[in-house]
């Protein structure tokens, strides 16, 4: 009688037993490694329901992203409350179950903090044993950081565009104000009283302050080279106070308290001007209707505001707003770049990293006094330098040329060269004119040995000056050649890529006693812009 119990194993059982133990260990180590891959993934992965939306799986990094403390607390959600637009969450079904898979596709989900983050998803759809849609699997990658910088880089694009125009309408308009002035300046000068000189006196006002206007366009399109000089800072506030009104709703007060004394630092003054306008302009953004923004100068000891501030008397700028306040977080980066408390597309994030910087720079300090609804106060401190008489010029007394002293004045816009040629003309002096540099090579070669000075406009199309100088230094058969530069600008970059030695620079737009000046300065003894 056939037995139908089994037997003792056979060689062959033995080997098939082993070979299931090394394919249960490979699938162990496989499942292993894919469990290492998962958890230490530097995206974000995740495995969800279609049908409900349910997660099903995280990894560390997933939970980290959306800033939760653990993968249960993420396993209890739904992925559609991470969606700051529900209406995204539906286009995503759509396109699941139109093609199964994702490539790319960037949404804004909500943080555990309400912060928003911008997430770039890949991933495709997992089907059941019968063949239908049930899973999603996902790797997720945080991009927030990366289109805020882009979108910092557009703003900044959008700011350097701005300032180009500004910088191309301020040189044009410095170039009619100069002619405006000149002109005005010689009736004055050839109608010593009269019904009109009034008229004409407040013309000259107007032009003088239209002026200024243009080289804070000048700073704003950082058009400037900075340098640093001795500025009291209760003129500058001054002089600043009708445009910052300007920027301002009119239903915010701005006062101006200035010191009693000189209040002298040593700064660029274009660069103090975009402090105080970048301080007015925050400042306005954080106080509402029936506000109140104070600027103050005084003087201190350096002993009573900071150690970083060498011993002695200190000039003390205040910037002072009822707004909205900071929060203790937002001072602690409130000078970082990029950092911003205003809304999307409403800061940079630039403006006080600025200023912060060219404080620094200018060897002074700044801090801040802030708190939620009691407003803010910026405090800039500089170390004070004695009152000097400056820069000022005196007029002319009487005429002082020698009709032996030959100009060679060379400058592209009409107007400037016009109005230059007839208050230097009317001084005496003989004026050789070109509008073009190679038109000045021309005349200088057939009366090299008559000019005294070249007078030239920095900025020409073709050449600039400082090089139009050395070209000429080349063709005049005995050495030496008197040049004073005229600009648009306080220190012209051109100047410093060309490698020009200190010169004589006047600034447009400049008035008659200036320009006489500065020709008298480059043709007297000490030769002051000579090139050799």
């Amino acid at each position: 009688m056939a037995s139908f119990l089994p037997g003792p194993p056979g060689a062959a059982d033995g080997d098939t037993l082993r070979r299931l133990k090394e394919a249960e260990e490979r699938l162990r180590r496989a499942e292993e490694r894919y469990m290492s891959l998962i958890l230490g993934a530097r995206h974000g992965i995740f495995r969800s329901s279609i049908i409900d939306g349910r997660f099903l799986d995280v990894n560390p990094a997933f939970v980290a992203m959306l800033g939760y403390d653990s993968a249960a607390t993420v396993l209890s959600l739904n992925i559609s409350a991470l969606y700051r637009d529900i209406a995204v969450r539906k286009r995503i079904l759509q396109e699941i179950h139109r093609s199964g898979r994702l490539d790319g596709l960037e949404v804004e989900w909500t943080r555990k903090d309400g912060s928003i983050a911008t997430v770039r998803l890949s991933g495709q759809t997992v089907a059941d044993q019968y063949g239908a849609l049930t899973e999603f699997v996902v790797i997720c990658e945080d991009v927030t950081e990366r289109r805020q910088l882009e979108e910092h880089l557009r703003q900044m694009q959008k700011i350097e565009a701005v300032g180009q125009l500004a910088g191309g309408v301020a040189h044009n308009f410095n170039n009619l104000l100069t002619a405006m002035l000149g002109y005005t300046e010689l009736l004055l000068t050839r109608h010593r009283s009269g019904i009109d000189r009034e008229e004409l006196e407040e013309i000259q006002k107007a032009g003088h302050r239209a002026g200024k206007l243009t080289h804070q366009l000048l700073a704003f399109s950082r058009k400037q080279v900075p340098v640093p000089r001795d500025v009291d800072v209760n003129q500058t506030v001054a002089d600043l106070k009708n445009m910052l009104a300007g920027l301002i709703h009119q239903d915010i007060a701005l006062t101006c308290r200035l010191s009693t004394t000189p209040a002298i630092v040593r700064i660029d003054p274009s660069a103090l001007e975009q402090v105080l306008l970048n301080l007015v302009i925050n400042a306005r953004d954080a106080v509402s209707a029936g506000g109140h923004i104070g600027l103050e100068v005084s003087h201190a000891a350096a002993s009573e505001l900071s150690e970083q501030l060498p011993p002695g008397d200190c000039v003390r700028l205040r910037v002072r707003d009822n707004g909205t306040g900071l929060s203790a977080e937002a001072r602690e980066h409130l000078f970082e770049p990029f950092f911003t408390t205003k809304e999307p597309g409403k800061g940079t994030g630039l403006g006080l990293a600025s200023v912060y910087g060219i404080v620094r720079q200018s060897r002074g300090v700044i801090s801040v006094e802030s708190s939620i609804g009691a407003g803010t106060t910026f405090t800039l401190c500089w170390p004070a330098v004695q009152a000097a008489a400056g820069d000022r010029v005196a007029a002319p007394e009487g005429d002082t040329a020698s009709p032996a002293e030959t100009i060679l004045l060379v400058e592209d816009d009409d107007t400037v060269r016009r109005v230059a040629r007839l208050i230097l003309a009317e001084q005496g002096y003989r004026v050789l004119e070109a509008a073009t540099p190679s038109g000045a090579s021309e005349t200088f070669l057939r009366h090299a040995d008559e000019i005294d000075l070249l007078v030239t406009g920095v900025g020409m199309r073709g050449m600039n000056g400082p090089a139009l100088a050395r070209r000429l230094v080349a063709l005049r058969p005995r050495p030496g050649l008197r040049v004073l530069l005229i600009s648009g600008q306080q220190a012209p970059a051109a100047l410093h890529e060309a490698g020009a030695e200190p010169v004589k620079l006047l600034t447009r737009p400049f008035r008659s006693a200036e320009l006489l000046s500065a020709v008298r300065d480059a043709l007297g003894p000490q030769g002051v812009g000579k090139f050799s």
